[in-house]
């Protein structure tokens, strides 16, 4: 049998030797160094119900137990790996949420040790500790913990992982999950309360050349302002900017712009409907002074053509600051309106061709007028 070089179990053993008395049933943890080297072991010894007592004659410590694990010079029982029994997914917390939500982690592990180690929060976050076990032993790991966790104001991406490990063991259980944080309350803006839908206000948008960003989709500039390597560019944005945005079914997009107030007159221009990807074939498009407004009648001061509603594929929605025209949804100079998009019709918001996340190519198609800045008028 290899030589025991006790260390962890010397406090313990000396209580025991003090006190002259058996102790009740004992686990000792013993780590030990093989003769002739190499690396440190750990194993338990288990004593019977006597314990550990001391011999009154000789002193000695007296035991009768079994060692169990790999790492121990005797025994057949091997050291179980740790095992995370409950761990975090989306029932606890959504991949999406908003600053401000608060959500309930609840997990439980058969393990003799976990932390939160390889959790990632921009800004820290009460009762979600990055250093630390947040449990110590095997009882309490089993008993686990539910963690209200409230999501601080830092935008971003953020982990929220549960690390595990048990003594004898050399594998580490791990439960994460990987969530986007956007700005709480749909930055600030009051939505229409459509039964069934949700305003999605963070999330994926694309080239057709599938290079892409994650962004906040509250604002218009975000998506067909966008500008590689520059500033976003405020309406009316690029001129014939292609972008897919990928919107999860029962869910919109609403995005906010102000028209600048020297816009021009008989400027103007469309977003079309130009290709489906990777099914649903319809689509609708509103622009309104309200936020996630998708009234199949247009509400004042907008008119008719303010609306696309279940259009196919090169469908558009006509826009433009154009004093007497009628056939285009008037914009004016310094107003607020917003842009609201869904792959469904206005008759049936929850009855999306779209079975999990759709994103249709639009464009930002130029029409006409001077008030695209000539330095960004391009197909990107």
């Amino acid at each position: 049998m290899p030589a025991l070089r006790l260390s962890a179990v010397a406090l313990l053993l000396s209580i025991a030797a003090a006190s002259g008395s058996a102790n009740a049933q004992t686990t000792l943890r013993l780590t030990w160094t093989p003769i002739g080297g190499g690396p440190q072991k750990v194993c338990e010894y288990t004593t019977d119900a006597n314990g550990v007592s001391m011999d009154p004659a000789t002193g000695a410590l007296l035991a009768a137990g079994s060692f169990s694990g790999t790492d121990c010079p005797t025994g057949t029982t091997p050291v179980s790996d740790p095992v995370i029994t409950n761990g975090i997914t989306t029932a606890d917390i959504p991949t999406s949420t908003t600053t401000g939500a608060t959500h309930s982690v609840t997990w439980t592990a058969n393990a003799d040790s976990c932390s939160y180690a390889g959790s990632v929060t921009p800004e820290a976050i009460a009762n979600w500790p990055l250093t630390g076990n947040v449990c110590s032993n095997a009882t309490a790991c089993a008993q686990g913990l539910t963690v209200p966790v409230t999501i601080p104001g830092t935008i971003g991406a953020y982990r929220f992982q549960l690390t595990c490990n048990k003594a004898g063991s050399a594998v580490t259980a791990t439960s994460g999950l990987n969530v986007t944080v956007s700005p709480g309350g749909g930055g600030g803006d009051t939505c229409v309360n459509n039964s069934g839908i949700s305003r999605l206000t963070f999330g994926r948008v694309q080239y057709n050349d599938t290079s892409g960003r994650d962004t906040d989709l509250t604002l218009f500039e975000n998506v067909f302002g966008h500008n590689p390597g520059g500033e976003s560019r405020l309406f009316p944005g690029t001129v014939n900017l292609n972008q897919r945005i990928f919107i999860p079914r029962n869910q919109y997009v609403s995005l906010k712009f102000t028209v600048p107030p020297n816009f021009p007159n008989q400027t103007y221009g469309q977003f079309r409907f130009e290709e489906t990807q990777p099914a649903t074939l319809r689509m609708s498009f509103t622009i309104s002074k309200t936020c996630g407004d998708f009234s199949a009648t247009p509400t004042p001061p907008m008119t008719a053509p303010c609306i696309m509603n279940n259009g196919p594929v090169n469908s558009t929605l006509a826009w433009g600051y154009y004093v007497g025209a009628t056939n285009i949804c008037q914009v004016l100079p310094g107003e607020t309106y917003y842009l609201n998009i869904i792959h469904a019709s206005l008759s049936n918001l929850t009855g999306s061709g779209c079975t999990g996340t759709c994103g249709n190519t639009i464009q930002n198609q130029k029409s006409g007028g001077t008030g695209w800045p000539a330095s960004i008028e391009e197909t990107e």
